[in-house]
């Protein structure tokens, strides 16, 4: 008689060796994965796997629209500083622009026709159209005056149905409430 605990796992080491080609046909060759590998100042190495789109020098923030379709990314490192729209599926690039300062907050409208972002130490949040894939400046939501004035726009999150906008900043430590 074979015991209970044995049969268990039996049966797990059988699924497992089963599921294993299944695993296998999503995996990237060593070559693929050696290709991609980046070295760092420290000497350190990195060899992402999966699909890359290079987005800038210090990808902060993601945000994707509630359908999953699209996705934007901020980039807030030492070149230009910009918002990148991305197809979710295809990891095409549609649109990029470039922000005079930007941070952490980024949120798309429930209908995914806005994108907000925070603009940073300009104590602003920029509101883009989304027509045609592109990211058209639509206003500007100003919150204080520019720095050195501490406000310093971090989270955004919108209320479609009651049309309000929250922004919680890093400077003041102060939750904002905007009508839109």
């Amino acid at each position: 008689m074979i015991p209970l605990k044995f049969k268990t796992f039996i049966t797990s080491l059988c699924l497992l060796l089963l599921s294993f080609p299944v695993i296998r046909s999503y995996g990237q060759s060593l070559k693929e994965i050696e290709s991609n590998r980046v070295s760092l100042p420290n000497g350190w190495n990195l060899t992402p796997v999966g699909k890359m789109l290079p987005v800038g020098d210090l990808p902060l923030n993601i945000a994707v629209s509630r359908s999953g379709k699209m996705l934007a990314v901020t980039n807030n490192g030492q070149s230009d500083q910009s918002i990148h729209l991305i197809d979710s599926e295809s990891l095409v690039l549609l649109d990029s622009v470039i922000i005079a300062k930007s941070w952490l907050g980024l949120t798309f409208s429930a209908d995914e026709k806005s994108l907000y972002a925070s603009g940073g130490n300009d104590n602003w949040i920029i509101r883009y159209a989304i027509k045609e894939k592109k990211l058209i400046p639509q206003d500007t939501l100003i919150f204080g005056k520019r720095w050195p004035n501490p406000i310093s726009i971090a989270g955004i999150a919108v209320d479609d149905q009651k049309q309000i906008l929250y922004a919680v900043t890093k400077e003041n430590n102060s939750l904002y409430i905007f009508m839109i």
